[in-house]
């Protein structure tokens, strides 16, 4: 256990040591059981801030930002459930004087729709990983793409006597590949592979270019029509 946790715990142990003792100095003319749900609810508020607070609930290193979608739901689930607990204690204790069975059946209730809130919480975080992954994925292929030219050009720099119109024509497209959008289009996600392979067929052929100047060129167009095509295609 390293030095972060062990300080955690023992402010954690120190405030609920804290928390004990406040109601148990000044518990008045309490009931012992509802002295003792009175501290148990304090502690479950105390619980859910101190984890909220001391305990790192955001990943930086967490892109696909499953946490941090999650903690506003997460924090105003919270933040309702402290605020009426803490009501209803004082209303049952104070102002009305209620029963402990209604102040426990009270605390039951809320107890239940804080719990329905933080199912809530995992649920929004799970929805905002899927997003993400949705997003990684739409993206993928047209990374494939740029890498595919890139390697293409790598491959190219080898050869110095490759003609100028065919260098000029991989520049443009290697630029105008900036111009297509993501989308979910299954149509789209192939017109990506094939826009792939016929440039690693490019970059095949490339080392005996002109034996296959002809065969490069109709790849060539052909690239250039699969890239036409998939601009063209930009929702789902």
């Amino acid at each position: 256990m390293d030095t972060k946790k062990i300080v955690s715990f023992i402010v954690l142990l120190g405030g609920e040591a804290i928390i004990i003792a406040a109601f148990i100095l000044f518990r008045g003319s309490l009931a012992p059981d509802v002295l003792v749900l009175n501290i148990v609810v304090s502690s479950v508020i105390y619980g859910l801030f101190f984890l909220d607070i001391l305990v790192p609930w955001i990943n930086l290193n967490d892109k696909q930002g499953k946490k941090v979608g999650s903690l506003g739901v997460r924090w105003l689930f919270t933040w309702l459930y402290a605020i009426a607990a803490i009501a209803v204690m004082l209303v049952g204790n104070l102002a009305c004087e209620w029963s402990f069975a209604l102040q426990i059946i009270i605390h039951c209730v809320l107890l239940f729709f804080l719990i329905l809130g933080l199912v809530a919480s995992l649920h929004s975080g799970d929805k905002v990983q899927e997003v993400y992954q949705q997003e990684t994925f739409n993206r993928n292929g047209i990374n494939e793409m740029k890498t595919a030219i890139r390697d293409l050009k790598d491959k190219m720099n080898d050869l110095p006597n490759l003609p100028e119109y065919f260098i000029r024509k991989i520049n443009t497209l290697e630029d105008s590949l900036r111009f297509i959008s993501p989308t979910e289009n299954a149509e789209a996600h192939g017109l990506e592979q094939q826009f792939i392979r016929v440039i690693n067929d490019i970059a095949f052929a490339i080392s005996n270019y002109s034996m296959n100047e002809e065969a490069i060129g109709s790849n060539l167009k052909k690239a250039e029509r699969i890239y036409q095509i998939r601009k063209s295609i930009y929702s789902n």
